[in-house]
């Protein structure tokens, strides 16, 4: 089953599929590459963030042992 995709994504696949059908317009071009890079760029980082906060995970310390009378 696939990952459903979200609304973002959803608009930039149909921007780069406009794109492909319109004429050569290198406004639109460039505003559709920099935002596919800003998407990028965010899951890359959201991507990072979830392995470090895996690998960060501090251990709970142990309970200190009570003393003995």
């Amino acid at each position: 089953m696939a990952k459903k995709q979200e609304a973002v994504d959803e608009l930039l696949d149909a921007l780069v599929w406009m794109r492909r059908k319109a004429k050569k317009h290198e406004a639109v071009d460039d505003l559709v590459d920099e935002l596919i890079r800003m998407r990028r760029k965010v899951k890359k980082k959201a991507a990072k963030r979830k392995t470090l906060k895996k690998k960060t995970k501090k251990p709970k310390p142990k309970p200190k042992p009570k003393a003995r009378r």
